[in-house]
């Protein structure tokens, strides 16, 4: 036999089971088109969580700014108030001390102590407005499609203020005191610029991690520290750098050049990219770790407190 003329051919199940069998010519199924398999069609990006890469977190980031700019104008306005009038004015209590020393025979000058407290405590309210702020309006927003009312807004983000001011309270004290006891009379005039790029980049380390830090006290529940240093290494937070470096040199950089009321504008815009920035690799870390959606993330901020 040639076994060029005489083929065995195998017919596999599914054209056995399509196969007409009163066909009188023989012959097997016919395999349209709409018997072939079609795969379901992606779902649509999350408007709020991104995927992996820095595309898609920059495509997020632009996506959530331009969506709740306007309703963020009013957090931004008030942040404005602490920013101005307390940020970076320490130097103030400073000067006041010699009026303190004539106050009850110098122990006046024990209150100065509390009065610097008083002031970086203060001035880590713009943080905690801003990324309160960004929270309760971007999240709601991203997962309902609606603007959330300002009701909406406060009521998913009270509870949690205490917290999150308590914290950022705490990474203002420590980055506020620093300039206090690593001082130019102690380096000399030669270390000046070295010393002011250490303070920036401290600075700027504590703004990445209380962004991602600040995010897990709103929206989670747990060990809020350990959280955000899993997240941060779960991520590739250079945008998050990029916008704390932002937040961290900007106002003074303002200041010297155009006054203290630019410096303000400039401050509390930058620390408003900062809370979305925040939030936005917040939200692609959770991704990384587990599937999250931004409606599942509006149901753990929106859940009552323990």
């Amino acid at each position: 036999m040639d076994h060029g003329e005489a083929r065995i051919f195998m017919v596999e199940a599914p054209v056995v089971a399509a196969a007409d069998p009163f066909d009188p010519e023989g012959r097997t199924a016919d395999l349209t088109l709409s018997r072939a398999f079609v795969p379901p069609a992606p779902e649509p990006p999350d408007p709020l969580v991104a995927g992996p890469g820095p595309a898609e977190w920059s495509q997020r980031f632009g996506a959530v700014l331009g969506r709740n700019a306007l309703a963020l104008l009013p957090v931004t306005l008030l942040a404005a108030l602490p920013m101005h009038f307390f940020v970076g004015r320490l130097d103030e209590a400073v000067i006041a001390a010699p009026y303190l020393s004539d106050v009850a025979g110098g122990l006046g000058l024990l209150l100065l102590p509390f009065m610097w407290l008083a002031y970086l405590a203060v001035s880590a309210l713009p943080q905690v407005l801003s990324l309160a702020g960004a929270t309760g309006v971007a999240v709601p927003r991203a997962a309902e499609g609606s603007r959330p009312r300002l009701r909406r807004t406060w009521s998913l983000v009270a509870l949690r203020l205490r917290a999150l001011w308590l914290w950022f309270a705490a990474f203002s004290v420590l980055t506020g005191s620093l300039p206090l006891v690593l001082t130019e009379d102690q380096f000399g005039l030669a270390a000046a610029v070295p010393l002011a790029v250490v303070l920036g980049a401290v600075s700027t380390g504590l703004l990445t991690l209380g962004g991602m830090l600040g995010c897990v006290v709103l929206i989670e529940r747990g060990q809020a520290w350990r959280r955000s240093m899993y997240l941060l290494s779960r991520s590739r937070p250079v945008g998050l750098i990029a916008a704390a470096a932002g937040a961290t040199f900007v106002p003074g950089v303002t200041e010297a050049v155009l006054g203290g009321f630019a410096a303000t504008a400039a401050g509390v815009v930058a620390v408003q990219l900062w809370a979305i920035a925040a939030l936005v690799t917040y939200a692609q870390a959770r991704r990384a770790d587990e599937p999250v959606t931004s409606l599942s993330l509006l149901n753990e901020l929106a859940a009552p407190e323990d």
